[in-house]
């Protein structure tokens, strides 16, 4: 399980535990995905693929998540065509896929979730058109016709999703920067909120002090990312999230001593 810090025996015994719920992604009650096939593996590029029921993006990108990937993220024509023959379109079965492709904020740029730039695209004669100003998330068309080409919609339409999780090839080792993340935080600072950051070889995931658990993936040196749409910026030992919420290495000691600073 890697190291979790100057940890307490009666939490330790509750990480362990913890921990192994969150390595077990078919647990419904901290997954929550819902898997209509899979996993269904593409020898093109050795990762394993899964349908979800369908649901809103982010639901479908949170479940990706669990599974320990993301929304397919579709680099070539090769695999366009694969998960919609695999997928998309299974005999009679027409099914639009939300994939990983979302803009940034509103009207802004089409990202793929990793942060890869998009460089390949199939998009539909006249998308993504932005309809109403408010579709920022992606889908692969379920029409036959047109081949499974891409549209933008609003988040919070019930598509299917499929899940593209990465083969055991590309996996990497933790960096020195993400172990060090690992062990106690206290959430605000308070002594009575102790939250932890826990790694396997090659992933990291984050448990708040009321036993929630999330997947968490560095974006940059400074930046970290979790499955419940949060970013936080690293400062030395505290983390700013972007929910405005805040942890800190250490219980901030103005809370035991108002004279004292932090």
């Amino acid at each position: 399980m890697g190291q979790l810090g100057m940890t307490r025996p009666i939490e330790l015994s509750f990480l362990k535990t913890a921990f192994a719920f969150i390595l077990l992604p078919g647990l419904v009650s901290l997954a929550g995905a819902e898997i209509l096939q899979g996993p269904i593996l593409n020898p093109a590029n050795g990762h394993e693929y899964y349908l979800l029921a369908p649901e809103s993006w982010t639901a479908a990108e949170t479940e990706a998540e669990n599974l320990g990937g993301t929304l397919a993220i579709v680099k070539n024509a090769e695999q366009q065509k694969w998960i919609f023959a695999k997928i998309g379109n299974e005999g009679e079965k027409e099914r639009s896929l939300w994939l990983g492709l979302r803009r940034q904020w509103l009207g802004g740029p089409f990202v793929w979730v990793d942060g890869s730039k998009l460089d390949y695209a199939d998009w539909c004669g006249g998308q993504p058109d932005n309809s109403g100003g408010v579709e920022n998330c992606v889908h692969m068309w379920a029409d036959a016709h047109n081949g499974g080409c891409w549209n933008d919609a609003v988040e919070g339409t019930s598509l299917y999703g499929v899940a593209e999780v990465p083969g055991k090839v590309d996996e990497k080792a933790l960096t020195a920067k993400e172990r060090a993340l690992i062990g106690s935080w206290y959430e605000d600072g308070q002594p009575d909120r102790e939250a932890w950051i826990v790694g396997t070889e090659n992933k990291l995931f984050l448990i708040t002090h009321d036993r929630h658990a999330a997947r968490l993936v560095m974006k940059s040196d400074d930046v970290i990312y979790n499955a419940d749409r949060q970013y936080g910026e690293i400062l030395k030992d505290h983390i700013l999230w972007s929910d405005h919420t805040w942890w800190s290495r250490h219980p901030a000691k103005y809370l035991n001593d108002p004279k004292a600073t932090d």
